[in-house]
């Protein structure tokens, strides 16, 4: 099976869990999955890893996040494995799933991290907080009270430093310079008032 019908199946699932999870993170819901997979999908394809490996870790790894937990990589897995087994997802796969979801939270040490999907899945995870869309997600985290502003630029330090693949890097490195340098100068400004 291909891994376009997974993603039309797990999308359609993780958007289900949204509308019964207990605590939805509006910086995790269905556009950062789709912006994740996107570049999940290059680096797969650059990189030689397993398509339907990485559409089924994009699409449920972040179910968890929607439980109010910041490290949520293993709640994420938890949540994802009967998904998969009621859909059929193949068994000799479904580990690999998971370790890739389970893996993905920052403070997962990344030597650790032994899969190609398991890497890329946690670099573009990160790069997302990066940028435009960045500055956005965390402005939504701060008006939800999951981070405090004088977090954000630290958190992004240490986002750009847990990136595994130089490949990752290439990609988020302009992003990467305009979160810091927005939130620098908006904590400038705000501390001019």
């Amino acid at each position: 099976m291909s891994w376009e019908k997974w993603y039309k199946v797990l999308l359609d699932e993780e958007e289900k869990y949204l509308k019964k999870a207990p605590d939805v993170s509006l910086s995790h819901k269905t556009d950062h999955i789709l912006r994740v997979w996107e570049k999940c999908k290059t680096l797969c394809e650059k990189l030689d890893g397993d398509m339907e490996i990485m559409v089924a870790a994009v699409m449920l790894h972040d179910l968890g996040r929607h439980h109010g937990l910041i490290v949520h990589g293993e709640k994420s897995a938890e949540l994802a494995e009967p998904i998969l087994k009621k859909h059929g997802f193949p068994k000799q796969k479904m580990p690999m799933v998971l370790e890739a979801i389970a893996q993905h939270d920052y403070d997962f040490p990344r030597e650790k991290r032994k899969l190609i999907e398991s890497k890329i899945l946690n670099d573009v995870d990160r790069i997302d907080s990066f940028g435009v869309v960045g500055v956005y997600k965390h402005i939504l985290s701060i008006n939800q009270g999951r981070l405090k502003l004088e977090e954000v630029i630290p958190a992004s330090k240490k986002r750009w430093e847990s990136l595994t693949l130089p490949e990752s890097k290439k990609i988020a490195e302009a992003d990467y310079k305009y979160i810091i340098n927005f939130f620098e100068k908006l904590t400038k400004e705000l501390n001019l008032c």
